[in-house]
């Protein structure tokens, strides 16, 4: 499907998202919105023309980021997918600290949530069954283990900077395909 945002409308959503993930990941998700706003460049109007509240654009950075592993993992073989997942989260937990967050900054049945929950458990499914039949995987690891093995991740955004949370991602991954596999 075509994005019906004009390319200069486009760029200014994403400039608000990129100020939302670096505003929520300094500040907490009660920032001001205004301070989005002022840190994207734009007015206050534009930001509530593309999100009218909170909740939007926090379910819009769910979004953008899921849109993010989908890519990651496109192309990836089937037997491949699980630990492909695994390492994308991971690296996506170094770069952006906060991506966590967003999903329980949001109340867990509102529709931002459940729709992104079903994207997700979409995309840990895939090859979950061609990696238990090729050996790859422990035969008990569900869908629902990867909200878990996401957990984890959220002890990499305590690295006080890059390389900090690159060696904590790496310890994570050790210890979590040393525990998948069988």
């Amino acid at each position: 499907m075509r994005n019906p945002l004009r390319s200069d409308a486009r760029k200014r959503r994403e400039l608000l998202l990129d100020a939302a993930a670096e505003i929520f990941a300094g500040h907490g998700y009660g920032a001001p919105l205004d301070s989005i706003a002022a840190k994207a460049g734009v007015g206050q109007g534009t930001l509530y023309r593309n999100f009218a509240d909170r909740e939007e654009l926090l379910g819009a950075l769910i979004d953008r980021d899921l849109s993010g592993l989908e890519a990651a993992l496109a192309g990836t073989p089937l037997a491949e997918h699980p630990f492909a997942m695994i390492e994308a989260m991971a690296e996506a937990s170094v770069v952006t600290p906060a991506i966590s967050e967003y999903w329980t900054a949001l109340p867990a049945d509102s529709p931002q949530v459940l729709a992104g929950e079903q994207r997700f458990y979409a995309l840990a499914g895939r090859g979950l069954a061609e990696a238990k039949a090729a050996g790859r995987l422990r035969v008990d690891l569900q869908v629902e283990d990867f909200c878990l093995i996401s957990l984890m991740f959220r002890a990499i955004r305590f690295g006080a900077d890059e390389a900090e949370r690159r060696q904590a991602k790496q310890r994570v991954l050790s210890m979590l395909f040393t525990g998948i596999r069988p």
